[in-house]
């Protein structure tokens, strides 16, 4: 009888949490459209910073990119699967056309409320956790583990800002992971630099 009266207050209170954080993110939305100058833009750590890193490719890494999509083209051709092909040509075509545009810089708000990086806010209890990821000139990064996003992780660039300013700051608000760093997949990309 006692664990059925605590599993079911453990779904109350998850329940509870669900709903909370569904607030929560409908709020930040609101927020990030409000045009006026809200709290989260005064910050205590102000700094601005590309909303990504852009690696530069040469025209190497071009002409390996499209002996590669093209060999994977006749080798479809030859083994009589045009819906391959037809997808390698479409995902070729797709890479180059979203590979075109340069970061903008956008505005990175440390405040006492939450983070605002450009006009998305994220306010401290949606955040699980962050961790810092500082390895000039390869990885130079905030990096948040969100509640109720469809990308559970965010990345934010530190640009020229000092980390351990961003770090003792953050430590008083929110917990740290430690001992992460960039993963497989960042590692890869940085190699093979998409």
């Amino acid at each position: 009888m006692k664990k059925t009266k605590n599993k079911r207050s453990l779904r109350k209170v998850k329940k509870a949490e669900k709903k909370l954080q569904k607030a929560l993110k409908h709020e930040s939305k609101r927020l990030s459209k409000t045009p006026q100058e809200t709290a989260y833009d005064r910050g205590k750590l102000t700094w601005n910073a590309p909303a990504f890193v852009k690696v530069r490719k040469g025209w190497v890494w071009y002409a390996i990119f499209i002996g590669v999509f093209a060999a994977g083209g006749v080798s479809a051709y030859l083994l009589d699967s045009w819906s391959f092909a037809l997808a390698l040509v479409v995902f070729a075509v797709t890479y180059l056309v979203a590979d075109r545009p340069h970061p903008k810089n956008v505005r990175v708000v440390l405040s006492d409320l939450g983070i605002k990086v450009g006009k998305k806010v994220y306010q401290y209890n949606r955040i699980k956790a962050f961790w810092i990821v500082y390895n000039p000139p390869f990885h130079q990064a905030l990096n948040l583990k969100v509640y109720n996003e469809l990308l559970e992780e965010v990345e934010i660039q530190l640009g020229k800002q000092d980390p351990t300013e961003v770090y003792e700051f953050l430590a008083q608000k929110l917990p740290e992971l430690e001992g992460r760093g960039p993963g497989f997949v960042d590692n890869l990309s940085k190699l093979l630099r998409l």
